[in-house]
């Protein structure tokens, strides 16, 4: 797997998180959700580019999920 794919999933990972802690707030910003959310397709769209199969991307993705754990 590339470091590109990997840096990919984690950013997609990030944006995730940070959308759920926008969520979370008593007024969420529309404006930042929106683009949070750009930002988190793009990186999709990126991401199935290089891994077009959705089967193949979630056992790709997993894989570098775990690794990055297990460096932490």
């Amino acid at each position: 797997m590339t470091n590109l794919i990997e840096r990919l999933i984690a950013a997609h990972q990030l944006i995730n998180r940070e959308i759920r802690r926008e969520l979370a707030r008593i007024a969420p910003d529309a404006l930042r959700l929106r683009e949070l959310k750009k930002r988190r397709l793009a990186i999709k769209d990126r991401l199935f580019r290089h891994v077009p199969d959705a089967a193949e991307m979630r056992r790709v993705a997993r894989i570098a999920l775990a690794r990055r754990a297990a460096t932490v």
